[in-house]
């Protein structure tokens, strides 16, 4: 039984790090002790809600669907999601190339945390991950979806399809914004204050979270290993998106540099000790994170 207190701050920790990609406030949720009862609850947010208050009445729709839960952990997820946007811009305004080798950080351990743990790892197993390693590089070797002309229906597909990966243990909504080139664009929205833009994301979200959480549930019961395999592909593939030294080209495709080459073509430092050192601290808080986690499931 969780206390609301407990709840919100669950809810808390969670929003701060959906902002980070390769933190997954999925992992969060099972290391905290909630995920099962998040993917029941989102599933049970069903149309038969409504045979169930035109018979029961809205008591009754309440505790079905477990509202207090749902929306307490929501209300401290909003409460830290501004505050978070706002550091991750100040650090991409003025610390760009640490804070993308931490990402890197995050999601190499990340990966590891994800693929360990699998009970199954044959032959199968391994080409859900290079298939995922694949479609991955080849998504970050696109330009970004921003390049179609930021819109509100650009930014409800962005929603729709990050909340998915947000509800995947090991992989998170920043993560998949990210290879969509759509990172960016959310933060500034959401500190913009562009409301037309947050709402459309907002939406997105809630319909991507109904119309897959079913599909979720059937893949994690029956295909687990190979759903996570694939996820940590995916997460693996990724470190072409996030590499620090790299430059947009004409096309708007990213040109990968080494430090040394960036530094003689930007003329900007390449910081490759604070780079070094960020990335030792992503590497650091994930293992430590997946060590929370598997100590739960002991």
């Amino acid at each position: 039984m969780h206390t609301k207190w407990g709840l919100y701050w669950r809810g808390l920790a969670m929003g701060a790090v959906e902002t980070i990609p390769g933190v997954s406030s999925g992992t969060l949720a099972l290391i905290t002790g909630i995920y099962a009862e998040l993917i029941r609850t989102l599933g049970n947010l069903h149309p038969r809600l409504i045979t169930t208050w035109r018979q029961q009445g809205l008591r009754a729709v309440w505790q079905q669907a477990n509202l207090t839960f749902l929306l307490l952990l929501l209300a401290g997820m909003v409460t830290s999601i501004i505050p978070s946007v706002f550091i991750i811009r100040w650090f991409l305004a003025n610390a760009a190339i640490p804070l993308w080798a931490f990402f890197c950080g995050l999601i190499l351990m990340g990966t590891v945390v994800v693929w360990r743990p699998l009970p199954d790892k044959r032959l199968h197993v391994w080409w859900a991950a290079l298939l995922g390693s694949i479609l991955s590089m080849w998504l970050s070797g696109l330009p970004g979806l921003y390049t179609l002309g930021l819109s509100p229906l650009l930014f409800f597909v962005a929603g729709a399809l990050a909340i998915c990966a947000m509800l995947l243990p090991g992989i998170s909504g920043s993560f998949i914004l990210l290879l969509l080139g759509m990172y960016e664009p959310v933060l500034d929205a959401l500190s913009n204050m562009q409301v037309l833009d947050v709402s459309a994301f907002i939406l997105g979200c809630a319909v991507g979270a109904l119309a897959f959480v079913q599909l979720l549930k059937w893949l994690l019961a029956h295909y687990y290993s190979f759903v996570m395999a694939a996820a940590a592909g995916v997460m693996l593939g990724s470190l072409v998106k996030l590499w620090p030294w790299k430059i947009t080209s004409d096309n708007a495709a990213d040109v990968l540099m080494y430090p040394a080459e960036y530094a003689a073509h930007t003329g900007e430092p390449a910081q490759l000790g604070m780079a070094m050192l960020a990335f030792a601290v992503g590497l650091v808080a994930v293992f430590f994170l997946g060590e929370g986690h598997r100590s739960k499931t002991k």
